[in-house]
């Protein structure tokens, strides 16, 4: 269709490329650098752990707009296929970035702090590093007042918990859709049941969220059930366009596009700015969840006018492409270098922080995440669950070895 040709009735459709949505490789980098930012630069970006949210947004996006293409091509969900999948994304790098941290801790710190991180790590590896957090808060783990390596695993917990859970919602939902349709509205039946699914997990989620945030906020912030709701908002977009169209025209639905894009990082970069957020994760959070999902909405093409024109740039892309291994590295980095000295990076210290850290992050991607993703050897399942039960046990090992001799 030429440019200025009105159509009442075909949607616009978002700008991929090679299979990547240039407008979510920029909200990672978004979301990326406002973490770096809040741990280096705390005072100038003080709520910038907001891109966290931001990420769990994409997460529940990208995750359930794949589930729901395998439901359109199979009727039904290969949930260990799905669990394969993610293991061969996601544990390569972690368990990398983990022993390495294991081994700095035992060369760089005395013994009489080796005990806390090296536990955090053998959480980390296991996933369950969000409630080792809580339970250290509570006092049934070794409380410490300074920051862990690899603390920041929590949030890596998180996610691969709803990875644990969602396709089993899902699948939940397409049986009650099996048991109460006929084979000529099935198909329509089926969506309708996932969207009540994730409907239902985002309220239900929510109003936890609420109450354990004004009960205990950090355990609301690391408990997976309160902040489900953040992956289901993203989940309910991936949804959307099987959903009716709006049928408006396209001037005027791009207009809406453009207004939802800069509006949505607005709210992002503006959350960040905010000196405090008391009540985070709810409702505070609602604020960076909303304007991830606007941004991932509202782009759809590249005019002068749009986020994505800027947002594709190489430097913006690469940094996206790349988040998952910066967010692995930044942390231990800088907290071994914290926890040795005594003293906080700053300035041209920050700065080389974030220089290895992007540096760390391409090499794991380029030499770890991609082959192992993309290798034949790894595809069968046995191997690849045999791989993370092998990662797990070994990491956990070689904690428990550096505990013994801390002890000793």
């Amino acid at each position: 269709m030429t440019e200025g040709q009105p159509s009442q009735t075909k949607p616009l459709q978002p700008v991929v490329t090679g299979g990547v949505r240039p407008e979510i490789q920029a909200l990672r980098a978004v979301a990326v650098t406002l973490v770096l930012l809040f741990h280096l630069w705390e005072t100038r970006v003080p709520s910038g752990y907001i891109g966290v949210d931001v990420f769990f947004v994409i997460s529940g996006f990208l995750i359930t707009a794949q589930l729901l293409r395998e439901v359109e091509r199979t009727g039904s969900i290969r949930v260990l296929d799905f669990w394969a999948r993610r293991i061969r994304r996601l544990l390569p790098a972690a368990f990398v970035v983990i022993v390495v941290t294991i081994l700095a801790v035992m060369i760089v710190l005395p013994r009489s702090m080796w005990t806390p991180s090296l536990i955090e790590s053998a959480t980390s590896a296991l996933y369950v590093e969000n409630w080792a957090s809580i339970a250290r808060h509570l006092g049934l783990l070794p409380w410490v007042d300074y920051p862990l390596p690899v603390e920041h695993f929590w949030t890596l917990s998180v996610e691969e918990q709803f990875y644990l859970v969602w396709p089993l919602l899902m699948l939940a939902g397409l049986g009650i859709a099996g048991a109460m349709g006929d084979r000529r509205t099935s198909r329509r039946r089926r969506f309708q049941i996932i969207a009540i699914v994730i409907v239902s997990a985002l309220v239900l989620s929510a109003v936890y969220s609420v109450w354990l945030t004004l009960q205990h906020p950090f355990h609301a912030g690391r408990s997976t059930p309160s902040v489900v709701w953040e992956f289901a908002a993203g989940g309910l977009l991936a949804l959307a366009p099987r959903l009716p169209d709006l049928q408006l025209p396209r001037r005027v639905e791009a207009g809406l596009h453009y207004a939802a894009s800069w509006g949505g990082l607005a709210l992002i970069v503006g959350t960040a700015l905010v000196p405090a957020l008391p009540l985070h994760p709810a409702p505070d959070a609602a604020l960076p969840v909303v304007g991830a999902a606007m941004v991932i909405w509202g782009e759809t093409r590249r005019s002068w006018f749009s986020p994505t024109r800027y947002g594709s740039l190489a430097p913006v892309q690469f940094v996206g492409d790349v988040s998952y291994g910066i967010y692995l590295w930044h942390q231990p980095i800088y907290v071994l270098v914290l926890l040795s000295t005594g003293t906080n990076v700053r300035s041209a210290g920050a700065l080389a922080v974030v220089a290895v850290s992007i540096l760390l992050g391409w090499l794991s991607k380029r030499y770890i995440e991609d082959p192992f993703r993309t290798s034949a050897f790894w595809k069968p399942l046995g191997r690849t669950y045999g791989f993370a039960a092998g990662g797990m046990l070994l990491i956990a090992a070689l904690a428990a070895v550096g505990i013994a001799l801390a002890g000793s």
